[in-house]
């Protein structure tokens, strides 16, 4: 028992440095019609994982006495995936993809080592005092806790609308689906160059339909307010409901993520992801305790966490500091060149002016 405990304790030390620098992996490695997708990936990466192994689980363990073939099958996946790291991880390309990531390469070469933790402590005060970034990261990290305990009570709030506990594994299956496809469809969708100027739009509509969907699945269960669906139960809308939620939800988190580092920018993209990660499991950690035996003021709490992120997300004021910067360091670039090839043949552009003008005889 004592080896289970560190074993948890270890994975959730651990659990951070892989979840945290997801928009800053995105920044250093890919362009800025890229990002969001790559961030998309790097944050549903582990839900994809949490899905095949619901498909998995079963068949690998179909006794209690097979849970230790399950927890070597694991001990197997971290070994490998350590060897790869150690093989091959490198710290940054060996060229910036953008502008933003040629400043972030040099921000973390040109800091001092001896001063690093008063600067992230200054740091972090930074974030905490800027009004917007306050919003988005309470906003992200207050839905992703609730929909998160939401999710995981969906045996308990659809058992007195005699659904079975596998059935409920299945909704819970489906909507963890829909949050990847949400999270990519939106991802790419905010990579396009007429959306990576208007996230906020995005992150209000995600959470507009997300609570809309919320609120018809809340239709058709028990509530604190009713005692009798108001809506017929079926497999259908219940499956449609968390599948519809799921899929904004996961639409809306990584635009968040973004949204974050630009009003952040130059500072590291990491470091507003760790703001919103905690703000996460407090919520998780508060929910745990009012979960137990309260799922219906679960479903009212996830409608109120909704509505209150609408209202956080329309007060926000997303400024694209990062997006500037890789515009300005676009056009210095191609004003070099411009340079360059007048420098190289001043004779040849010569030419050109005078036939585009045309020359007095």
């Amino acid at each position: 028992m004592i080896f289970m405990h560190a074993g948890q304790i270890l994975n959730a030390a651990c659990g951070p440095l892989a979840t945290t620098p997801v928009s800053q992996l995105s920044c250093l490695w890919f362009g800025s019609n890229q990002r969001t997708r790559a961030t998309t990936i790097a944050i549903f990466t582990h839900k994809l994982g949490g899905a095949i192994a619901f498909l998995t689980s079963s068949a690998i363990v179909s006794l209690p006495g097979h849970i230790p073939r399950l927890l070597y099958i694991h001990l197997g996946l971290t070994f490998v995936a350590c060897v790869v790291v150690l093989i091959y991880f490198p710290v940054q390309p060996p060229t910036a993809p953008s502008g933003a990531a040629e400043l972030l390469m040099s921000y973390r070469t040109d800091r001092p080592n001896v001063s690093s933790w008063r600067i992230s402590m200054k740091n972090v005060g930074r974030c905490m005092t800027t009004p917007s970034m306050v919003l988005l990261s309470t906003a992200g990290g207050i839905i992703a806790g609730t929909f998160g305990a939401w999710t995981g009570l969906f045996d308990t709030i659809l058992k007195p609308e005699n659904y079975s506990e596998q059935q409920s594994g299945w909704f819970a299956f489906g909507t963890l689906i829909s949050c990847i496809v949400g999270g990519l469809c939106f991802g790419a969708l905010a990579d396009t160059r007429y959306f990576q100027r208007r996230l906020k739009i995005l992150i209000v509509l995600a959470f507009i339909c997300c609570f809309l969907a919320v609120f018809f699945f809340e239709l058709s269960v028990h509530t604190v307010f009713y005692d009798k669906p108001l809506l017929h139960s079926t497999s259908l809308i219940i499956g449609l409901s968390v599948a519809f939620a799921g899929f904004f939800q996961g639409a809306a988190l990584p635009l968040i993520y973004e949204a974050m580092a630009e009003i952040m920018f130059p500072l590291p993209e990491s470091l507003s992801a760790s703001i919103l990660l905690q703000w996460l499991n407090i919520t998780a950690l508060i929910l745990l305790f009012i979960a137990p035996n309260r799922a219906k003021l679960i479903n009212l709490l996830v409608l109120i966490a909704l509505g209150t992120s609408i209202i956080m997300s329309l007060l926000a004021r997303i400024t694209y500091r990062r997006r500037d910067e890789d515009e300005r360091k676009e056009c210095e670039k191609e004003n070099e060149q411009v340079l360059n090839s007048d420098n190289m043949d001043p004779y040849q552009n010569q030419s050109i002016s005078q036939s585009q003008y045309g020359s007095i005889s």
